[in-house]
């Protein structure tokens, strides 16, 4: 196995850390607004720190490029069909009208705003929780193929160091 795939394979991983730590840090203050608020929270937000927490977990036990970290690649693949999942179901959410949706004002930007503790009748006239929104949606995508490309990665180490590609044919006399 050559060094190469091992810093690739570590950085990968690092960065898959990274960005669910950064997804679960917004969402979890999303969450928090939310029960501040009384709201109920929806259970695609629900899934997405659930898959955070699940990326944390596992980029944290196979960040050392070991031969066993190489043999997950079917975990690779099975959490870029999560996160893949997870993100169609959040854009889901908002539509193409990412900051202006109906779901965005009412629910996102209300909570997260703080909107409950404005007396009655006031008009809130900016956008909160835009950029917060945008950065979930854009790190759940982006996580999806560094997952992705690391189960192509240890499928080739696999493959190429571990002969997992090759017959060995013996005859019998």
């Amino acid at each position: 196995m050559g060094t190469p795939s091992k810093v690739t394979s570590a950085c990968l991983r690092v960065l898959e850390f990274g960005i669910s730590c950064i997804i679960l840090g917004v969402l979890s203050k999303f969450i928090h607004a939310l029960h501040q608020g009384n709201g109920s929270t929806d259970s695609r937000l629900i899934f997405a720190i659930s898959m955070a927490a699940i990326s944390i977990l596992f980029t944290f036990i196979l960040v050392p490029p070991v031969k066993y970290s190489f043999y997950c690649f079917p975990l690779d693949f099975a959490l870029f069909i999560c996160w893949i999942t997870c993100f169609a179901l959040l854009q889901d959410l908002s539509g193409t009208h990412t900051c202006s949706s109906y779901w965005y004002d009412h629910y996102w930007s209300f909570y997260w705003g703080s909107a409950w503790k404005l007396p009655a009748g006031t008009v809130v006239v900016t956008d909160f929780g835009c950029s917060q929104w945008r950065v979930v949606l854009a790190f759940s995508f982006i996580i999806s193929f560094c997952w992705l490309t690391n189960g192509f990665l240890s499928l080739y180490v696999c493959v190429e160091y571990y002969n997992l590609g090759y017959r060995t044919v013996t005859t019998v006399r």
